[in-house]
């Protein structure tokens, strides 16, 4: 079985930290320079590690302030509404009258 990325394997171990509770949210993370440097990878490597936990929700970056863990979102069922009237459009008019 081939190797995990590097920085699949470094998410994950930031995502086990948060899952222990080493970092609650709204902890700042160390720098990227110190996380690559704890675990023996560069910092673009870091970078594409925490992209990856931003885009699924686990962190969130402020614009020259760090990297933080972000609060639990809570799931929302998004679900069609019953309510919701349809208008039909005749044919060559772009949109329904208002």
């Amino acid at each position: 079985m081939p190797e995990q990325p590097p920085y699949l394997r470094i998410a994950d171990e930031l995502r086990r930290r948060i899952t222990e509770r080493v970092w609650e949210p709204g902890d700042r993370l160390p720098s990227r320079a110190q996380i690559g440097q704890e675990y023996g990878v560069g910092e673009n490597v870091v970078r594409r590690a925490q992209e990856l936990l931003i885009s699924q929700g686990v962190l969130e970056g402020r614009a020259g302030s760090g990297t933080y863990v972000a609060e639990p979102r809570q799931r929302v069922r998004m679900c069609g509404s019953f309510g919701r009237r349809r208008v039909s459009v005749p044919p060559g008019r772009r949109s329904a009258p208002t």
